[in-house]
């Protein structure tokens, strides 16, 4: 057992069952026990690997996706470049590495990173301390939003979010006789464990998508509201200053039904009692529901697509190509592999989806 398990079946004790969502938030956020507090979740030492660990040419790619749109908004004087969960700062290293052949570019960009690990941050500060750009870090995103509003319309915001909303904290559902009820975390008969149970009463504060009213007894979805304030507040954002955001996660582009949240330690998957601070805790992203937001607050996106798609449209097999000519054995074989866990349906290819927002329409813009 872990401290924090310790520590919220006393919290449970006290003050009833937890829901679904409040188990997230202690589990990764607690000040003392949490996952983030603790743990550099990233990379082969850490508990997973994500695609800014893979290669270098993930971050490149994402850096020219930003330079195309800022070339084709007339090269504005400044940017404000907000990075969501920066993690490590591998990708934002790799982002503006690669801009160093546009050095316009480059000298226009702020950095603003919303982070609430003291570790991450420190890492974050040490990875980037070779670009003398601006950086702000902030706890929240509407800090880090209000932090880069324009008044006289010629600064544009650019966000990008790369396994930032599968992190936040969802709820749960469960279709029953009655209604649909929310799944809660209580303490189990042995008073050591943690558990699921249902909520004895069907809730009536959650709005459900049609395609799921009717869904079979049993049946299980999942909303975050937190996901819904983000994206709402970035696109509160764009209805008043230019800009572009692309975020990019595992989900799934239809409401469905389904169970998704999990646990990762050591590279391998853990129920999700198991070991609570000490595990990442994360579920699949509702890309229509993002992409419904973006459509309501009148506003363009694009995708979601699979990152297959997006990558490939961006050019990553050339690239490849272009290094396997000066390539040694070993770094042929690297190369290979890693576009492979980028591209490929078996690895990242399919499940991670990529969507864009733009706040003009008369721009064209790659990977799409």
């Amino acid at each position: 057992m872990t401290a924090l398990n310790d520590h919220l079946i006393k919290l449970i004790k006290l003050h009833g069952p937890l829901s679904i969502s409040n188990y997230m938030t202690e589990a990764l956020t607690n000040p003392k026990y949490g996952y983030y507090a603790k743990q550099i979740p990233f990379g082969e030492k850490g508990d997973f690997v994500t695609a800014p660990e893979v290669s270098q040419m993930f971050g490149e790619l994402i850096g020219l996706w930003f330079a195309d749109i800022w070339l084709k908004m007339k090269k504005p004087r400044t940017v404000h470049l907000i990075e969501l969960g920066p993690g490590n700062g591998t990708l934002m290293a790799d982002f503006l590495r690669v801009l160093k052949v546009l050095p316009e570019f480059l000298d226009t960009i702020n950095l603003h990173f919303v982070e609430t690990s003291k570790q991450l941050i420190e890492i974050q500060k040490e990875k980037l301390k070779e670009f003398p750009n601006n950086k702000n870090w902030y706890e929240t995103v509407k800090s880090a939003l209000s932090a880069t509003n324009d008044e006289d319309g010629v600064e544009v915001t650019f966000i990008i979010a790369n396994e930032f909303f599968d992190a936040l904290p969802i709820r749960q559902f469960q279709k029953e006789e009655l209604g649909w009820h929310e799944r809660m975390v209580t303490v189990g008969e042995s008073g050591k464990n943690l558990e699921v149970m249902l909520s004895p009463f069907p809730v009536h504060d959650v709005k459900l998508n049609e395609k799921l009213v009717n869904a079979l007894q049993h049946s299980i979805i999942e909303v975050s509201p937190m996901t819904d304030f983000v994206v709402f507040e970035i696109c509160k954002h764009f209805q008043k200053n230019k800009g572009a955001a692309l975020f990019i996660d595992y989900g799934y582009d239809e409401h469905s039904t389904g169970e998704t949240l999990q646990a990762v330690k050591n590279h391998n998957y853990q129920g999700i009692f198991e070991f609570p601070g000490e595990a990442d805790l994360s579920a699949h992203v509702n890309f229509k529901r993002i992409h419904d937001i973006v459509v309501e607050c009148d506003l363009t996106p694009y995708g979601p697509a699979p990152q297959r798609q997006f990558l490939s449209a961006m050019g990553i097999e050339e690239r490849v190509k272009t290094l396997l000519k000066d390539a040694t054995p070993e770094q042929t074989q690297d190369l290979i592999s890693d576009l492979k866990r980028l591209i490929s349906p078996d690895e990242m290819g399919t499940l991670f989806k990529v969507l864009g927002i733009l706040s003009v329409e008369s721009i064209e813009i790659a990977g799409f």
